[in-house]
């Protein structure tokens, strides 16, 4: 769930998820359904978990934010997602892709060559 959130912030980039592929008018029953039983198989073997991060500096203290939210419950923040995990970045560091100026944690990019999303090298 958190995935397929996340990626209606990337559809200008990246091409339509799994939802949008089965309902693609163009597309044959046989392809639908092929994406169909791909994302069942996917979403069964690897099913969501719902995490949480910790804002620091939050007027609540501590403020415990699940890891699929895009903006803080207290104070509609909108949190920028790390383009390795998904997650909101939380940190004043973080790096930035020179090239599609997308956001990663430092720790999560660095054993990358390549930015996630367009491929740029680091």
């Amino acid at each position: 769930m958190k995935t397929a959130l996340r990626l209606c912030d990337y559809e200008d980039v990246l091409d339509p998820a799994f939802i949008k592929l089965e309902s693609v008018e163009s597309l044959s029953q046989e392809q639908k359904n092929a994406y169909e039983e791909l994302a069942l198989e996917i979403f069964t073997k690897h099913s969501p978990k719902i995490l949480a991060v910790t804002r620091p500096n939050a007027p609540a203290a501590r403020l415990m934010i699940p890891d699929w939210s895009q903006v803080c419950p207290n104070c509609d923040t909108k949190f920028p997602t790390c383009i390795v995990t998904g997650r909101p970045l939380m940190d004043y560091q973080f790096w930035m892709c020179g090239t599609c100026k997308h956001r990663a944690y430092e720790q999560e990019i660095n054993a990358l060559n390549h930015c996630p999303l367009c491929h740029a090298p680091i």
